[in-house]
This record gives structure tokens, C-alpha cells and sequence, in this order.
């Protein structure tokens, strides 16, 4: 089975992070936005039932290996874009943001190739509100990097 256009932008995203040597972040950043832009076809997708469960993730070990292949990322500030009246500031952690990316594009494509890609795409729908917050916010911090 093919792998729909999300899945292979999610295979290209763990290669730059996980792979390949370390990307720019201009380079982070294209693929990102190619990311956010694959989640738009996502088809809704139906989880399997009765199926084996995906791996346990090694979180730790993630982080260590994100952490040294992006070394001179940080924190950085968040604000609530929907509270206007706060005047709190959040802390956003690039390399939390790229372990949880990393972590949900893993665990989607073990989906796609155990269970099948309705399973994979009802999973990056349901989780887009993690993972999809993560991209934002990184992307931003990069763009700050960038263009500061």
C-alpha cells in the first residue's frame, strides 16, 4: 500500500530530525510547514480494533538524542493567543516540542505499517492537538531565530 501524502511528509520529518545530519532552521522549518499542510488531507480514518499496541516510546532516550543533535536549542516564551487580558508568559521548551513531534510521527507511522493507514490517519487526526501545537510553537521559535 502506498503511504498517503501525511505519512511520507511524517518519514521525511523523523529523517531530518533522527537521520540525517542535523538541519538549519530553515530546514526545520520547511518541513514543518509541509507537515501542517499534509494534515489538511488527512482523511478522518477509523481506529483498529482488537490490534496489537504500538511500542512503548523510550522518552528519555529520545530527548537525549534530539537534545545533542540540536544542542543550541532552548526556551523560549508562550502566550496564550486567546487571552488578551493576560499578561502571563508561558515557557516552551524546542527540544520538548521536537521529542513530542518526533514521538507522535514515530508512533503514526508504526500505525501506517502494523494496522493499516486508517488507523495511522485516525491517530494523527486525534492527536493534532498535541502534536499540531508543538509544530506551532516551534515553528514559531524558529522564525524568532531566524528573522530576530
Amino acid at each position: 500500500m502506498k503511504p498517503s501524502p501525511i505519512i511520507q511528509t511524517a518519514w521525511r520529518l523523523l529523517d531530518l530530525i533522527l537521520q540525517e545530519e542535523p538541519p538549519g532552521d530553515a530546514a526545520l522549518a520547511e518541513a514543518l510547514d509541509e507537515l501542517a499542510l499534509a494534515y489538511h488531507q488527512v482523511p478522518e480514518g477509523k481506529a483498529a480494533t482488537g490490534i496489537e499496541e504500538p511500542p512503548v516510546r523510550d522518552g528519555a532516550a529520545l530527548r537525549d538524542l534530539i537534545s545533542a543533535r540540536f544542542s543550541d536549542y532552548g526556551l523560549y516564551a508562550v502566550a496564550d493567543p486567546l487571552d488578551l487580558s493576560s499578561d502571563k508568559v508561558g515557557i516552551g521548551d524546542a527540544i520538548d516540542d521536537l521529542v513530542d513531534i518526533a514521538g507522535d510521527m514515530a508512533e503514526a507511522v508504526w500505525r501506517f505499517d502494523h494496522l493499516g493507514a486508517d488507523d495511522a490517519h485516525w491517530y494523527l487526526r486525534l492527536l493534532h492537538f498535541h502534536w499540531g501545537r508543538h509544530l506551532r510553537e516551534l515553528s514559531l521559535y524558529l522564525h524568532a531565530r531566524r528573522f530576530r
